[in-house]
């Protein structure tokens, strides 16, 4: 019985000798402007693929404090991916990262370590423009943005769908008809926000930029964005 007791008193004191590494994550979080955002929403994931679909995060969602800070505690080494967001629930607007790869290295040592890093949020309607699945759009009219004028949808148009991706993939689709000359033809590519992610440029897989559009509004069944001297009134595609 003593043996038993030894060897357990032994495991103990080696533990207490030799506590597990771990390191703290501070993570401040700005907007677009610099000020410090509070009750903002942070959580924390241990793959770019769960970053982006946002799932399995690997600890639980904190809100920011006054000063715009969060913390995560007692993580173990290795790298993380950050998101946070801060919705505005009476105009429908969220302010998030999702489209910023931001990805941290967290140090351990044996008496812990404090980590720092610093997130950037805009206006974005990442969440209701895209899903991880793809969202497709369909145009369903068009305006003449100086005259006001509604003007007739091309036909080779009518049926193309616009489909964006969470993971800043995006996919053009000419179903039926084609264009003259070959235009509006079918192809793949990505888009990334500019500015404070308003407006968007899409690219082919050639990185040739094929559009440039400013997105005015986005709920979560339609769109309104203007390309070119047009206004374009877009519906989600069921």
């Amino acid at each position: 019985m003593k043996r038993y007791l030894y060897i357990l008193l032994f495991t103990l004191l080696w533990a207490c000798e030799n506590p597990k590494p771990f390191g703290d994550l501070y993570v401040q979080v700005r907007d677009e402007q610099g000020k410090e955002v509070a009750n903002g929403k942070v959580n924390l994931y241990a793959t770019h693929e769960d970053f982006v679909d946002q799932k399995n995060p690997v600890a639980s969602e904190e809100t920011t404090d006054g000063n715009g800070l969060a913390f995560f505690l007692k993580l173990d080494s290795g790298s993380y991916y950050i998101s946070a967001s801060l919705l505005n629930e009476e105009e429908g607007i969220e302010k998030n990262n999702f489209l910023v790869n931001t990805e941290v290295k967290v140090i351990t040592t044996e008496i812990g370590y404090r980590n720092s890093v610093t997130v950037i949020i805009w206006d974005s309607y990442i969440t209701h423009l895209t899903s991880p699945n793809g969202k497709k759009w369909v145009i369903t009219k068009m305006v003449e943005s100086g005259s006001g004028n509604e003007i007739e949808i091309p036909d080779c148009s009518k049926d193309d769908e616009w489909v964006f991706y969470r993971n800043g993939t995006f996919q053009y689709d000419n179903l039926e008809t084609t264009c003259p000359g070959g235009a509006n033809e079918s192809f793949e590519g990505n888009f990334s926000p500019v500015g404070n992610g308003s407006y968007i440029l899409i690219q082919d897989e050639e990185e040739v930029v094929r559009y440039g559009l400013y997105i005015i509004s986005v709920s979560s069944t339609e769109m309104l964005a203007q390309l070119g001297p047009n206004l374009i009134y877009y519906k989600l595609k069921s």
